[in-house]
């Protein structure tokens, strides 16, 4: 990409940042002044951490006026002073819980492809370098199946959180990109250390769990009582959703439920929930402003009702631009942007929805030509 390109995509970028954050659209977290704020420049590529904002205004003029987030983060722990330069001179306060589920664990959901800029070649196969000479881009599609698997992932780990921990300030955040968060806000979580939390991401995912000591098998099935808690109730539950259960007599006791006991990884393997740990364990993560924009792909995290239809959503629905974009293709293949396939030839100018074409251009597939059909939704 030439020198006037990258100044061309640059500016396009940062005209679509700051006119998106001109609405002042930023959700405020609590107790923003004991919050460490850090973000991701556009003009330099840097990672600024240790900002410190006593209102949303002074957020507001930084972003607009002194770098242009391409990612911008608050900590899920409240300090002291969180400006200090060094983690120990912060004085943590406590931190709030956290989870991330992301899409692209599940299987046949990782779909990549490796693209040579220079040339615009597409290789389906990892490649480490191109004919040119130079290094490969890695580029992953997601399809809306994968997402739609990870939000019943998040369905379960509220369940989990609410009925199994009794927390019930929790709130939902797509992530912009490729899954969830989930964040606990209840005032007991403040205070948990990094082993209390590795042992509730232990808990919520199964690791280290003795299946023959929490499901004793007799004779090849597993008993079930009236009343079960943990994860013996959610296996329990689901093998009854499933037709699983059967009524037997054992040892002389008519009509217990039982469930045999080869069918038993399956359902762990449903109930257990797969979270990123070390998202969960870490008392100074940072975490993604509700209704930022996350410039891996150019969508905004979003606060998500736990009665939300998924079924009724899609990739367009997390964009807050709207209208049609022309951008010229650096690629010569067929790719899936965002659940929308298309067959691009390099040097040519495509006229495309706005949540595509922005999408094309994060990732240097695509130039910007014309904008001025692009607008930021109401």
């Amino acid at each position: 990409m030439s020198r006037l390109e990258q100044i061309s995509r640059m500016g396009f970028l940062r005209k679509i940042i700051r006119d998106y954050y001109s609405r002042k659209t930023l959700e405020e977290p609590s107790d923003l002044h004991k919050r460490e704020i850090a973000l991701e420049s556009l003009e330099d590529n840097s990672y600024i951490r240790h900002l410190s904002f006593p209102y949303m205004q002074l957020l507001y003029d930084y972003i607009m006026n002194v770098k242009t987030p391409l990612h911008l983060y608050y900590s899920s722990a409240l300090y002291s002073t969180p400006y200090a330069d060094k983690m120990e001179n912060k004085i943590w306060e406590g931190s709030e819980l956290l989870f991330d589920i992301d899409a692209d664990k599940y299987q046949g959901c990782d779909q990549k492809i490796w693209i040579c800029p220079s040339s615009g070649e597409i290789s389906p196969v990892e490649i480490d370098k191109c004919s040119r000479g130079e290094k490969p881009l890695e580029y992953s599609s997601l399809p809306w199946v994968c997402i739609k698997k990870a939000w019943n992932d998040v369905l379960k780990l509220v369940d989990v959180l609410k009925t199994e921990f009794g927390y019930e300030r929790i709130r939902i955040y797509y992530s912009g990109n490729r899954g969830f968060h989930v964040k606990v806000q209840d005032p007991d979580v403040l205070a948990l250390t990094r082993e209390m939390r590795r042992a509730i991401a232990d808990y919520v995912s199964c690791e280290g769990l003795k299946v023959e000591k929490m499901f004793p098998s007799y004779r090849n099935m597993v008993i079930f009582g009236e009343i079960e808690h943990g994860i013996r109730r959610r296996v329990y539950q689901l093998a009854s959703n499933l037709g699983l259960l059967e009524k037997k007599k054992v040892k002389g006791i008519r009509d217990l439920e039982v469930l045999d006991i080869d069918k038993l990884t399956d359902l762990l393997g449903e109930v257990c929930i797969q979270i990123d740990k070390a998202v969960t364990m870490d008392i100074s993560r940072l975490s993604r402003f509700g209704n930022s924009l996350n410039m891996k792909a150019g969508l905004k995290v979003m606060d998500m009702s736990i009665n939300a239809d998924i079924d009724a959503y899609d990739y367009e629905r997390f964009s807050p631009f709207k209208g049609f974009i022309k951008v010229k293709s650096l690629i010569t293949g067929d790719i899936n942007a965002l659940g929308m396939q298309l067959s691009l030839s390099k040097g040519n100018i495509y006229r495309l929805e706005s949540f595509i074409g922005i999408y094309l251009v994060v990732k240097n597939i695509a130039l910007p030509v014309d904008a001025s059909e692009l607008e930021v939704k109401v």
